[in-house]
């Protein structure tokens, strides 16, 4: 059995509620956006600032005094999202959603998972469950992909959506939502 489970996502997969209801059915304590709920206590900012800064790259400010270490604002917000993390993971059964999570906790048990879709389910999703605009939904989508793939190409390592680092990689427009749901669920129970 998993500890933990760590969803990366393609903007408009389902990706959340795969891990919404994956946590419902397990039991198991969901981290998504609540993550960036504690980084705004922890660091003093509004909720608008930092999730418009979250899972953003970190811009490296190339003007530092010697010998004095300046954190950009996005290395700020991604330290604190760490440790946020890290705390959460004190305790077994957990879902994070995005953020990095599956690089933060590789020293734990933790099956690492990649929703994916094609771009016409996506953009459907997009428009029907998320309630973007038609003529709006392909530049949200294409911007929000951009975002996460850099943030986690950044701070993992790694490739976005590489076969090579997830455990799983779950293409939710070949199968509903709730098929995805009882996979996962099967295969964290055994």
């Amino acid at each position: 059995m998993y500890d933990y489970i760590t969803i990366e996502r393609k903007y408009g997969s389902g990706g959340h509620e795969i891990a919404d209801k994956l946590a419902k059915r397990l039991g198991y304590k969901l981290y998504d956006r609540g993550v960036v709920v504690e980084t705004c206590k922890r660091m003093g900012l509004s909720y608008d600032m930092v999730s418009g800064m979250d899972e953003q790259p970190p811009v490296k400010n190339i003007f530092k005094a010697p010998g004095q270490e300046h954190l950009s604002l996005e290395e700020q917000i991604y330290n604190t999202e760490s440790e946020v993390i890290r705390e959460a993971a004190e305790e077994k059964g957990c879902i994070f959603v995005g953020r990095c999570a599956s690089e933060i906790l590789k020293d734990k048990k933790v099956l690492r998972v990649f929703i994916t879709a094609d771009t016409q389910y996506r953009l459907n999703r997009a428009k029907t469950v998320e309630k973007i605009e038609a003529g709006k939904a392909e530049e949200v989508m294409r911007r929000f992909d951009k975002k996460r793939e850099k943030f986690f190409t950044t701070n993992a390592g790694a490739k976005w959506g590489d076969n090579d680092y997830f455990d799983l990689i779950i293409n939710s427009g070949k199968i509903t939502i709730d098929d995805a749901v009882t996979m996962l669920e099967a295969l964290i129970k055994n």
